[in-house]
């Protein structure tokens, strides 16, 4: 009895041998993953305006904790002068609820910001005999942000504030991977995604009104990578 429960975990264990070496092994080519989790925008600043009052005051923009949703396609080198890297074209999708837009008190209640940012990323692996593989990064591009339903406070019957701003986007990335089988691994990351300040302008009982906040986010996300 004894001899046959050693032989099973004797098995069992080169088995398990076998599949985590068939999970690390690597090899150039093209890959592809979807992702999501979440994103933490800082509360940021925001410079608001009008005809009534052109000199922008300052303000505050206070946002709850969102998600994000997307996709990469791209390719890594496992070999040769250029191992360990890789290069990526990455579409992700963003939301937050926004709180409130204020100064020393509300100018807007509600409403959500979010954005479409389209990246090109580099990454570096560092290579290494375990299954675990860490890799930094970063990515610039454009990202298309929108801001909808925000209501001025104390004034309803204006209507929601909104409008769509294309601006360009960059980010840091670090992470750490594992592969689950052969061609498939999950990876959880973090990202600093940024990009330069938007513009909403909308005319706001006959006056134009532009609110300007920062986009600054703190983004956690575990990402399915399979490659071909």
């Amino acid at each position: 009895m004894h001899k046959q429960i050693w032989n099973f975990l004797t098995g069992a264990v080169a088995a398990l041998a076998i599949i985590v070496s068939g999970a690390v092994a690597r090899a150039d080519g093209f890959y592809a993953d979807v992702h999501g989790g979440a994103t933490i925008p800082w509360n940021e600043a925001a410079r608001v305006s009008s005809d009534i009052a052109p000199a922008s005051a300052n303000a505050h923009t206070n946002y709850s904790l969102g998600w994000l949703a997307g996709a990469s396609a791209g390719y890594q080198w496992d070999r040769g002068w250029a191992r360990g890297f890789a290069s990526e074209f990455e579409f992700t999708f963003r939301q937050n609820h926004i709180d409130r837009i204020a100064t020393s008190a509300p100018i807007t209640l509600g409403g959500d910001l979010h954005s479409y940012a389209m990246m090109l990323n580099g990454y570096y692996r560092f290579l290494n005999s375990t299954p675990f593989t860490p890799y930094i990064g970063g990515g610039v591009g454009e990202a298309s942000i929108a801001l909808n339903n925000a209501r001025f406070a104390g004034a309803s019957n204006l209507g929601p504030f909104g409008g769509t701003d294309a601006v360009f986007g960059y980010q840091g990335i670090a992470g750490v991977s594992y592969p689950i089988c052969p061609h498939l691994s999950m990876a959880a990351e973090y990202r600093y995604f940024a990009t330069l300040r938007p513009g909403f302008d909308q005319t706001v009982a006959g006056q134009d009104v532009k609110i300007s906040p920062d986009y600054y986010t703190n983004n956690v996300l575990l990402r399915a990578v399979y490659t071909f």
